[in-house]
């Protein structure tokens, strides 16, 4: 199995920590290869809202260099893990820099096939609260990729860090990192059909390309795709 993990800080802390937890679950699970990447605080990685990937050339993207490698990796993995610490209730400024150059290849625009067939992990870690939050709008854009299935695992750490916490609630937190470890591996590798939601949304997005209601960049991709003549990507 290829795994494709993005980390939303460079910092090697809590949240480092939680994925090595779920790392070693999938090592013991099966063969596993990793393709890990720290998303870093660099200015010129924010997207500068310039429409060229909405309007079909996202290979002409300012940032290309930086964001494709990450997403080809992505198209190429059975499954994907976010990780992110929770900044100000919601997720890192890092990762959100990366979700905004991805919004080409939502539903709505030209979404990549391959997504449909993917499971994903969203993972966060806090001091107290925002983990739902943090979590709840990673897999918000996720689930506008068709990724096929989204489990996700929030960690209040109430300690001052990893090491900090005391044994007890240590050993409780990684049985729970196994646990969702334990039903992200199952999922796999496995042909099934996505969630409902992702279902009708996509047939919703079909409906508004047939109305021309899209870039023609979009309306030539979902053409060639075969979805405006029944064809569907699951």
């Amino acid at each position: 199995m290829k795994i494709c993990i993005l980390y939303g800080s460079p910092r090697k802390k809590n949240t480092y920590a939680a994925v090595q937890v779920i790392k070693e679950q999938l090592n013991r699970l099966g063969k596993v290869d990793y393709n890990e990447y720290f998303l870093q605080t660099e200015s010129h990685d924010f997207c500068c809202g310039c429409y060229t990937c909405i309007e079909g050339h996202e290979e002409k993207c300012p940032h290309a260099a930086h964001v494709q490698p990450v997403i080809q990796a992505m198209r190429d993995a059975d499954g994907l893990i976010f990780a992110t610490p929770v900044y100000v209730m919601d997720m890192t400024a890092q990762m959100k820099a990366f979700l905004d150059h991805t919004g080409y290849f939502y539903m709505v625009h030209r979404p990549y096939p391959e997504m449909f067939q993917k499971s994903a992990l969203v993972i966060s870690t806090a001091a107290g609260g925002g983990t739902k939050d943090a979590n709840a709008s990673i897999a918000r854009s996720l689930k506008h990729w068709g990724v096929r299935r989204i489990f996700s695992c929030g960690i209040s750490i109430f300690a001052p860090g990893w090491d900090a916490i005391p044994p007890t609630r240590k050993q409780s937190i990684e049985k729970k990192l196994r646990h969702t470890t334990d039903l992200f591996w199952r999922s796999l590798g496995t042909k099934k059909r996505p969630t409902l939601h992702t279902c009708a949304l996509f047939f919703v997005m079909r409906m508004m390309q047939k109305k021309k209601a899209g870039t023609s960049a979009d309306a030539a991709y979902w053409s060639r795709q075969g979805w405006l003549d029944g064809k569907k990507p699951f």
